[in-house]
């Protein structure tokens, strides 16, 4: 069944305008303004108020292509090359810094408050390992603000004591503020976007929950519904048994007295359509019965050799009749077993009925023997395999399912009631045990099951 729109929960993908990789580091993308805008100011203000228009220039040329930074990390360009682009800007940026700290005059115990902040601005647009590495970068810059001061590489334009130390900690007072706001307001909206999700996850359990709620009410009903059906078929089948009975009682009454010999065919016809009328009936039941769990399970110590022996003969009249073969490989020995006696025939001989059915000539093998599990217990294999038609590969799956389009056309053809392999698999299932079956079409077919056996494995059972 095609979902509805409101039931497809699927959480709104990102703006077509984000790089999908760096997504997280748009929340401090302002950043940008205020460390490039600031350092840009400042360069403006230091070089009016000095005249020395040549630190000024160094200091603000560099934070232009900073501040391109914002219009490319909204681009649609890769990750990486995003990560190299913005790189080499703020190395060109860290660079004109360093030539105006050295024009400047500045020591290096000076110079290293301007160079504290490309750590922390890389580290918070771009990662932690990016920081890192600007950690050793800037501590590389203030080495060559050191080795300069040593040998005067760039001669310094004016004095150290000439900088006004007020003006340059109200810059760093403002730029750090700016940043400390920026980092806040991504941090909130942040925890905003964390908030909006957990509620959209909310929203979406609680739409599970009520669609699982209705699942649940739906498969009650199913279940119910295929409940009062089985109620049905066997109230109907019961209500069926008890004049057939009759019919098939006073048909054996009639068998016995004198009639010629056109009214015995039709006397034996009779009996015959009437017992298969009466095996479709107890299918019917013995399906509903099982399907409503009230058929419980005996236990009690057999012979599983003298079991499937008498499951044989039951059967050997219908194999004379057709001219099939029974061929029984069972063990010498006795099988000593505790279990169902009764239920493990039944499924046994509806797998022998089954063979029967469907072989007009050669063999139906029966074979039986115990196998030993790695817990130490024991289990009863037994498989009958017949040289019928055959079953195709892609009906095996629903083979065991009651009313499955595979029987169709056979029920049609060969009769029955489609159900008794069915009832082979819930009986086998109700005993803890397997049941399955090899075939091709035309090469026969095997089927097979394995129940346990022992007196520790039926009190788990019962």
């Amino acid at each position: 069944m095609m979902m509805r729109p409101q039931e497809q929960y699927m959480a709104s993908p990102p703006p077509a305008d984000w790089v999908a990789g760096w997504a997280k580091y748009q929340r401090f993308s302002e950043l940008i303004f205020v460390s490039g805008i600031g350092h840009f100011v400042f360069a403006l203000v230091y070089g009016g108020y000095f005249h020395q228009w040549a630190i000024a220039a160094a200091l603000a040329m560099p934070a232009l292509p900073v501040i391109g930074l914002y219009p490319l990390f909204k681009s649609r360009l890769k990750p990486t090359v995003i990560r190299w682009i913005s790189h080499v800007l703020l190395l060109g940026n860290l660079a004109g810094l360093i030539v105006s700290l050295m024009w400047m005059g500045l020591t290096p115990s000076t110079a290293v408050w301007w160079l504290v902040w490309w750590p922390m601005f890389v580290a918070h647009l771009m990662g932690v390992i990016d920081g890192v590495v600007w950690v050793v970068l800037v501590m590389g810059g203030a080495g060559l603000i050191w080795f300069n001061q040593q040998h005067q590489w760039v001669p310094p334009l004016m004095k150290a004591e000439e900088n006004p130390i007020f003006l340059m900690q109200i810059g760093f007072l403002l730029i750090g503020a700016g940043f400390s706001v920026v980092v806040r307001r991504a941090y909130d909206r942040f925890s905003h976007e964390i908030d909006g999700n957990q509620r959209m996850i909310d929203a979406q359990n609680l739409a599970l929950e009520r669609r699982a709620a209705r699942l649940e009410t739906m498969l009650q009903a199913v279940q119910q519904s295929s409940l009062d059906r089985t109620r049905l078929f066997a109230q109907i089948s019961h209500e069926v048994r008890t004049p057939l009975n009759g019919i098939l009682g006073f048909t054996q009454l009639l068998k016995r007295t004198e009639a010629n010999e056109q009214q015995s065919t039709y006397l034996e016809q009779i009996d015959r359509c009437g017992s298969t009328l009466m095996q479709i009936i107890n299918d019917v039941l013995d399906f509903s019965r099982l399907e409503s769990h009230a058929t419980p399970l005996d236990q009690q110590k057999f012979n599983a050799v003298q079991l499937a022996n008498e499951a044989v003969d039951m059967v050997s009249s219908i194999a004379q009749q057709k001219g099939v073969s029974l061929v029984r490989e069972f063990p010498d020995d006795a099988i000593e077993a505790v279990g169902d006696p009764l239920r493990i025939k039944q499924v046994l001989l509806n797998l022998l009925a089954n063979a029967l059915k469907f072989t007009t000539e050669g063999e139906v093998s029966v074979r039986c023997h115990t196998l030993q599990r790695e817990d130490g217990l024991s289990t009863l294999h037994v498989e009958v395999q017949d040289s019928g038609i055959g079953i195709p590969t892609e009906a095996l799956g629903q083979l065991f399912q009651p009313f499955n389009r595979a029987s169709d056309s056979t029920i049609r053809q060969y009769g029955g009631s489609g159900l008794g392999l069915a009832i082979c698999k819930r009986l086998v299932d109700m005993m803890h045990g397997r049941i399955g079956v090899d075939s091709q079409p035309g090469s026969g077919s095997l089927f097979w099951f394995e129940v346990p056996i022992d007196a520790e494995d039926w009190r788990r059972v019962a």
